[in-house]
């Protein structure tokens, strides 16, 4: 069934069509909840949260709206509601621990990018890190970032910038051999010829 059949009938009160739109949504709130709040256990209850409050409110959205930034913005804010009420100096916690059903045989090669990340993550303000996962990580455009952030587009692609600036500087400064060298291509993998 067409998502906006699922949350035009959901909307009317049909609760199986409101569950198959949960069980859609389910993973990437949960993420964006994970990347805001830092607790593997927080983010699962900021994503139950999320839609015992969309069960409550889907009458309301504006059909032919952007579905998908009005849920992102319910997330967000729970999660910031939840950061700033018990846990306001939290540091986000390692994506590793994060993952649900990951992959048994993940490179270490990408446990340290994800190591990497979580540490150079922890430099950004609030502000970027969530533009910059939202907008990089979760490929949210950058309108839609705005909508939920309530913000400006500008400001959305001015945290992204900075951000993209702190964790290339960093990165380069920390760990120059995930780093390419100016001029000199790279092989799959990393490594210069």
């Amino acid at each position: 069934m067409d998502e906006q059949d699922l949350i035009r009938l959901a909307a009317e009160g049909d609760l199986e069509a409101f569950e198959r739109l949960v069980e859609r949504k389910r993973e990437r709130v949960f993420w964006i909840a994970c990347h805001i709040v830092g607790d593997r256990e927080l983010a699962r209850d900021v994503t139950q949260e999320v839609f015992l409050r969309l069960y409550r409110v889907i009458r309301r959205f504006r059909s032919g709206g952007r579905f998908d930034a009005w849920l992102h913005r319910i997330a967000t804010n729970l999660s910031i509601d939840l950061l700033r009420h018990e846990r306001p100096h939290r540091e986000t916690v390692a994506l590793e621990e994060v993952r649900e059903g990951g992959v048994a045989s993940e490179t270490a090669q990408r446990r340290d990018i994800r190591r990497i990340f979580v540490t150079l993550s922890s430099l950004l303000s609030r502000k970027q890190r969530l533009a910059f996962v939202l907008r990089e990580i979760e490929g949210l455009s950058t309108g839609e970032v705005a909508e939920i952030l309530k913000t400006r587009e500008s400001t959305v692609r001015n945290h992204v910038l900075q951000a993209r600036r702190i964790l290339q500087e960093e990165l380069r400064r920390r760990y120059p051999e995930y780093c390419r060298r100016p001029g000199r291509p790279q092989e799959p993998g990393g490594k210069e010829p």
